[in-house]
């Protein structure tokens, strides 16, 4: 279990590649806020697909008339990308839960698209399933599972427990984190023409000896016979031979071989080996990332300034930028969030960050039962909600009853929530937020959670804004809208008196 002492020593400043130049300060230039929100510019983003109909990623919408899509390593094709025709569950190559970047153009609040580019994270054998199916581990790289990964028809009844270990490849989209962590987005098989490949961060290279090896979480990566133009890219190994550490890298392969612990361990014989190419330039007037935080610069809590990077997107918050579901000091290794603001010499200046887990909760401990890591935490007057602790899971305070707690962590069945971060917090507000699961009248079912709009009075929509209880159940779509609310304890139950429908 990591604590807040504990952080990830992969990843230093120097470690990113063409990503660290700076402002001075953080603060707008005027030359690169000419576009601006309500004019017109250049616009990209990189994140994941989450509707069709046009093209929505991370929640905006980007008209995609012929545009130029290129899916892993394809050509480049000309589509326009729309709702998939009926029977399937793809349009242009594109499925919901993929990764991708996209680069066009804003006017106003329309959004147009000129190229999509999607690529996995990871694509090779299964060497391990969870018995809970909360996680598998790819080609040494273990791959997190929740309620928001969407598993593929072509894997028989959308069921992980179906996939064969040691025979069956997959492909893998998601977010990388450093120690080859991929939290999935959408998982399918392949069923033919595997080409191994995987994205991530370098650690222990050894190009002195041979073999010249390096790793990707538990993968060892042999490029002792990579040919040369296989490798054009890459940095000068220098004097110790560690300026590839820290680096995000895609590496394509040729023969993997398990290793000694055939569960979680391998090699692959590299035939290329190239630091990771984002997609966009360096200036783009409105650019929005979605990801996990590898990196933590620097923090004023005072101030309210951070700087701290996205995957490989460096990100500055501004004493103007706006901080949503969350507060400067969750700017954490490890947490899941979007940004959205200008980029400016390879700098996100951000107008806004959100964090994003697919769950939250807040209130006073319960109870805690079990041993380190895999601590159970009940949260009193939310008793039908489980929440699990791993070795992943950060906590910052103490965990025993009568703590008040918050909750940030992933949903891997109805009411089973894996905490990726429990922090100690004062009051004793009460507070719920994932996917709504049903809806019955006035009363919404949330991680398993009755809760019962009636004796609620303020709603909010998506932006904000105040709606009635009538337009607030009209927008909700079990299994799909996400729903936060808030209460407090009085002693004997929680009495919610807020509910908000989020993005």
């Amino acid at each position: 279990m990591r604590h807040s002492s504990v952080l990830f020593t992969l990843l230093g400043a120097v470690g990113f590649v063409g990503l660290l130049s700076a402002c001075s300060d953080g603060s707008p230039s005027a030359s690169a806020s000419a576009g601006g929100a309500s004019g017109s510019g250049s616009a990209s983003a990189s994140g994941t697909v989450t509707g069709f109909g046009s093209l929505f990623v991370t929640g905006k919408k980007f008209e995609t008339n012929n545009v130029l899509v290129k899916v892993d390593d394809s050509g480049e094709t000309s589509c326009t990308i729309g709702l998939p025709a009926p029977g399937s569950d793809d349009s242009c190559g594109i499925k919901k839960g993929m990764v991708v970047t996209v680069n066009g153009s804003f006017s106003g609040s329309q959004h147009r698209a000129s190229t999509v580019r999607q690529k996995d994270a990871v694509e090779g054998l299964v060497q391990s399933v969870a018995l809970d199916k909360s996680s598998l581990v790819v080609m040494g790289q273990i791959v997190l599972v929740d309620s928001t990964t969407i598993i593929d028809n072509n894997i028989t009844n959308r069921d992980l427990a179906t996939l064969q270990v040691g025979v069956d490849h997959v492909e893998v989209n998601g977010h990388v984190q450093p120690g080859g962590i991929i939290q999935a987005t959408f998982i399918e098989k392949k069923l033919a023409n595997i080409t191994p490949e995987v994205r991530g961060y370098v650690s222990g290279h050894n190009h002195s000896a041979t073999p010249k090896t390096f790793k990707i979480g538990n993968l060892t990566v042999d490029y002792t016979n990579t040919p040369p133009l296989g490798l054009s890219d890459m940095p000068s190994p220098g004097p110790n031979g560690d300026a590839w550490n820290g680096l995000f890298v895609e590496v394509k392969g040729g023969q993997f071989t398990p290793g000694p612990n055939q569960q979680t361990e391998g090699t692959l014989l590299a035939t290329k080996v190239e630091p990771e190419d984002r997609g966009i330039g360096n200036d783009v007037d409105e650019f929005e990332v979605e990801g996990f935080v590898t990196n933590v610069v620097s923090v004023n809590t005072n101030t309210r300034v951070a700087h701290f990077f996205i995957g490989t997107t460096e990100v500055r918050t501004t004493s103007n930028t706006e901080f949503r579901e969350g507060t400067i000091d969750e700017v954490v290794l490890g947490a899941k969030m979007s940004a959205e603001g200008r980029l400016d010499n390879g700098v996100l200046i951000a107008k806004h960050v959100k964090f994003k887990e697919s769950a939250r909760l807040e209130g006073e401990v319960e109870s805690v039962t079990g041993s380190a890591p895999e601590f159970t935490v009940k949260i009193k007057g939310l008793a039908t909600v489980t929440v699990k602790t791993d070795s992943q899971t950060r906590i910052d305070g103490s965990l025993e009853a009568g703590r008040q707690v918050r909750v940030r962590g992933r949903v891997i069945s109805g009411n089973t929530v894996i905490a990726t971060r429990i922090q100690e917090r004062s009051g004793n507000d009460v507070e719920l937020r994932g996917t709504v699961q049903s809806i019955n009248g006035n009363v919404i079912v949330i991680l398993g959670v009755s809760v019962d709009t009636g004796t609620i009075n303020h709603f909010e929509s998506v932006s904000g804004t105040s709606i009635s209880r009538a337009t607030f159940l009209a927008a909700l779509k079990e299994n799909e809208s996400l729903v936060k609310v808030k209460g407090a304890w009085n002693g004997t139950a929680v009495i919610w008196d807020e509910a908000e429908l989020e993005d």
